[in-house]
């Protein structure tokens, strides 16, 4: 019996509405991070994402042909940008004054993100999709909130709103939340895998960039003045911190002004390490920023959760601590020079103490650029963000690779200058990715890196290379450990400037090219469990030592053999006091502390040890900074003479055996345990590479070359970086099958080492399969 029409057109009806319906809102998969083979790694409904993705250009004529080159290899995420208003101002639709909204408040003849997310989806019918955006806030808002913004101790007005503004980042908070229902509702959200906040200026507080440390605006002046108030209780007790007896009340502090604003000859004169009678107020509003920070990351990353309506990744441009020290103005900005005594930018943004904000709602991982400066040929590819921290606790790591090439028209931060260099960056770049754990994304800008078939060559390989990478065993090898505290700055004067050279110029120089894999972690990683071996440990900046760390470097660091690298000012302070006996305390050394600045040059005299054996007859340690105090080290074996202030007879080097002492050097068959270790203390930072070898060596480590090229291994890839063209070697730490990851070759069998000549610039990268 066949229906009547009635009905027939009823059943139509309702499979139209059941189509519109599925259309509406088609099944949204649950995306998590979930570590596979050691890595972390994006699963969508449990089936891993590859972690190599792309991010195309601005310009959407131009951006349609890089996704249809792109999409040729089938990346495994795009990101896609939350896109502006037309306009000079870049305003965004869901923001205008102080309303927020997810549906777009202003009327714009573009579908929101509809056209860009169409576009990734045509050039890749697969494609999954991670939309960007910034808390920013628009010209709207802006205009009619003058008193929010950072006023400089100048009483300049700047336009960038205040941390301490709670008008800007309540509204920011709204619009985290906005954007991401927004493209939870769209017909196509069922590509969409996560959100990446690039927060207002990539997690960084801009007035901090531009030197400006202390925030002089209405909304920080209330905030402070309740901050010192819960702290302290009565005014006697501040006045007795701080050291200022005339203070009335604590509605009359003032925000501190900057002393490293002061006369050249003053900056120059303010010792680096501060007694806490010093510096108790510099001490007190970095807390506060700590403070704020970690409100308004957290609030934004609950507020990106709570948008979502079902499981998806968040992740942010943030906690960039391995820049601790980063003079990224004098790089950017031509024509500005390096202050005598620069802000400390990281901690000056509030990035102090993050280790807490990995367990926040909302925080899945980390996503940033990688460091500017040395991104050419013969440099290395360190992210910005504390990239070994968050692998290790099983966050998603992504760096942004925009690497220049000779294809685009932004001819500068060490583009590649033809197809050879690119291939060499490019490889050495995913090598460093693959090897520590993390993922990369080529990055577009909007000057049309990567264009023509010899690049997209290169680039088909390298995406294969990655997705078969979540195959192979990935764990960290035992080398060397950087240990950061993200709160050492508050033991200082607050210049970063020492920081840049005992971190990121120290990683960037000699660390790097050792021959030996080193990793970056903050100090409260070492309580972890899964914290993996390594074999030595430097300790740039722990410039406070208290009973607490004491314990836990016991435990895990003063041990086993290691060696322990300390630096200028290692432990020079109990939060408190700065004197000698709170370096003994901390590295075994006794010394001698003067408290003068002047630049730490260490001159090697000593070549018996196998710390020094071998090494350059002119080898001179450290850089032209001047700061202090003095710290040289009295006893254990010296191995370097200071040139120092006055021509004193100071060790700049000395070693000193605790125990059994360290794991290179013991002969005995008793096993190594708690208390053998051997320390170092060096007066003069950065160290070079063929140092930091011997010092390996000496601490038990495999070396795998010794040309001082960049060298990337964990147990499954060992890759060689070099602009110096010639024969290689490879030492491998077991006998292995070896495989050349660019060609897919087998390059050697059941081998202990590998040889190759190599043609400068290039990158050689091999898997190794263990032998069975």
């Amino acid at each position: 019996m066949l229906p009547s029409r009635k009905t027939y057109l009823i059943v139509c009806l309702l499979l139209l509405l059941t189509q519109t319906l599925q259309a509406a809102d088609p099944h949204l998969p649950d995306t998590e991070i979930a570590n596979i083979n050691g890595r972390p790694m994006i699963l969508v409904d449990r089936k891993p994402v590859a972690l190599a993705g792309y991010c195309g250009a601005v310009d959407l004529k131009e951006s349609i042909r890089q996704h249809n080159d792109f999409g040729k290899h089938q990346m495994g995420f795009y990101l896609v940008s939350v896109p502006s208003i037309p306009g000079p101002q870049k305003d965004t639709p869901f923001w205008v004054g102080d309303q927020v909204s997810a549906t777009p408040i202003v009327p714009t003849k573009l579908e929101i993100s509809f056209g860009p997310i169409e576009m990734v989806t045509q050039a890749d019918p697969n494609a999954y999709i991670i939309v960007r955006f910034n808390a920013i806030e628009p010209s709207t808002w802006s205009k009619i909130h003058r008193q929010e913004m950072f006023v400089t101790e100048e009483g300049k007005l700047l336009d960038i709103p205040s941390l301490a503004s709670d008008v800007f980042w309540d509204c920011a908070v709204k619009y985290c939340k906005a954007v991401v229902q927004y493209y939870e509702a769209r017909p196509w959200a069922n590509r969409i895998i996560g959100y990446a906040n690039f927060q207002r200026t990539e997690g960084t507080h801009e007035p901090v960039i531009g030197g400006w440390m202390f925030d002089h605006s209405q909304p920080m002046l209330q905030r402070w003045h309740v901050y010192l108030r819960q702290k302290y209780g009565d005014i006697a007790t501040l006045r007795t911190a701080w050291n200022q007896p005339g203070l009335a009340d604590f509605d009359t502090v003032p925000v501190p002004k900057d002393p490293l604003r002061g006369a050249a000859h003053e900056v120059a004169a303010r010792l680096y390490w501060q007694a806490a009678k010093d510096n108790q107020p510099l001490r007190d509003y970095l807390l506060l920023q700590r403070d704020i920070f970690h409100q308004r990351f957290t609030e934004m990353s609950a507020a990106m959760q709570a948008g979502a309506r079902r499981k998806v990744i968040c992740i942010h441009d943030a906690l960039k601590q391995v820049m601790q020290g980063w003079d990224i103005d004098e790089f950017f900005a031509m024509g500005v020079p390096r202050a005598v005594g620069d802000p400390e930018v990281m901690a000056g943004s509030g990035h102090m103490d993050v280790t807490r904000l990995f367990d926040v709602p909302g925080m899945d991982g980390l996503i940033t650029p990688h460091d500017y400066q040395t991104r050419g040929i013969g440099g290395i590819f360190e992210p910005e963000g504390i990239a070994d921290s968050a692998v290790l606790r099983g966050k998603l790591f992504l760096c942004e690779m925009d690497t220049r090439t000779y294809a685009g028209q932004d001819h500068n931060f060490g583009e590649a200058r033809d197809q050879r260099e690119f291939n060499a960056i490019t490889w050495r770049n995913v090598a460093t990715a693959i090897t520590r754990g993390f993922g990369l994304y080529w990055f577009d800008l909007s000057h049309s890196f990567f264009v023509g078939e010899p690049i997209h060559a290169t680039i088909a390989k390298q995406v294969q290379a990655i997705k078969d990478s979540a195959a192979w065993p990935h764990a960290t090898v035992p080398g060397i450990a950087v240990i950061l505290d993200d709160k050492a700055v508050l033991e200082t004067n607050g210049a970063g400037n020492y920081l840049t050279d005992a971190v990121m110029g120290q990683i960037r120089g000699g660390l790097s090219r050792c021959g030996v894999p080193y990793r970056v972690y903050l100090l409260e990683d070492l309580a972890l469990p899964n914290f993996p071996k390594h074999r030595v440990f430097y300790f740039p900046n722990l410039f406070k030592v208290d009973d607490a760390r004491l314990a836990l470097l016991k435990e895990k660091v003063l041990r086993d053999g290691n060696v322990v690298i300390w630096g200028p000012g290692s432990g020079i302070s109990d939060g408190t006091t700065v004197t000698a006996v709170n370096v003994e305390r901390l590295t075994g050394f006794a010394c001698n502390v003067y408290p003068v600045n002047f630049p730490h040059k260490v001159l090697l005299t000593n070549y018996d040890h196998p710390i020094t054996h071998g090494l350059a007859a002119d080898m001179l340690l450290g850089s032209p900074l001047s700061y202090g105090p003095l710290v040289f080290p009295k006893d254990g074996e010296a191995l370097g003479l200071a040139w120092t202030k006055q021509g004193r007879h100071e060790t700049g080097l000395a070693v000193k055996k605790f125990g059994k002492g360290a794991r290179g050097a013991y002969a005995g068959k008793a096993p190594l345990g708690a208390g053998d270790y051997a320390a170092v203390f060096t007066h003069a930072l950065p160290l070079p590479a063929d140092l930091w070898r011997n010092l390996a060596q000496f601490g038990g480590a495999h070396v795998y070359s010794e040309t001082n090229d960049v060298i990337l291994a964990d147990s499954s890839i060992v890759a060689l970086h070099s602009v110096q063209s010639g024969p290689k070697c490879l030492a491998l730490p077991s006998a292995c099958d070896v495989y050349d990851v660019l060609t897919g070759k087998l390059q050697a069998y059941h081998a202990r080492e590998i040889r190759f000549t190599l043609q400068a610039p290039e990158t050689r990268v091999f898997r190794l399969v263990s032998g069975k």
